[in-house]
């Protein structure tokens, strides 16, 4: 799983490289700032990810796709719960949602991504998709989610 992991990592950084988004890689000292301000452990896959790429540099690639650095993934209900734009969030029932953060969007948060994360390091971090009130989760993990994304971007979708 490892290389396969890296490999996404890789592939997701040429197509960051191809949207001409430069790489600011985070550093240890901010993850585990970020965790200590939450109380949770970042899945393996989110930490290599953060180390690596962080985001695609507050800009929009493309594809409309935007993924956040880590100074800028905040919990759903500090992101999403004043979003009165379309869609309209504030519709959101966010019982049950305390440990989800939000790590990207699509379409200028037409669709927001959010991860769960938990205070001890679990093998599943389930990754939701919103959109104003709807949601589903879509994905396990982080990895599953970049290789959706990569590889079968339609079935990204609430």
């Amino acid at each position: 799983m490892e290389k396969s992991r890296n490999g996404n990592l890789e592939l997701l950084k040429k197509n960051f490289e191809e949207n001409c988004v430069e790489i600011f890689p985070s550093n240890i000292d901010e993850i585990e700032a970020f965790q200590k301000k939450y109380d949770v452990e970042i899945s393996e896959d989110l930490y290599d990810y953060y180390l690596e790429i962080n985001g695609s540099g507050n800009d929009t690639l493309n594809n409309l796709y935007e993924f956040y650095s880590i100074s800028n993934t905040k919990k759903i209900n500090e992101e999403l719960i004043n979003f009165r734009g379309i869609p309209d969030y504030s519709q959101l029932n966010f019982d049950g949602m305390e440990n989800v953060f939000i790590f990207g969007g699509y379409q200028f948060n037409l669709y927001a991504f959010g991860i769960e994360l938990h205070q001890d390091i679990s093998s599943e971090n389930r990754i939701y998709i919103f959109s104003g009130k709807d949601f589903r989760i879509m994905a396990k993990s982080f990895t599953e989610f970049v290789d959706l994304y990569l590889n079968k971007p339609d079935e990204i979708y609430v």
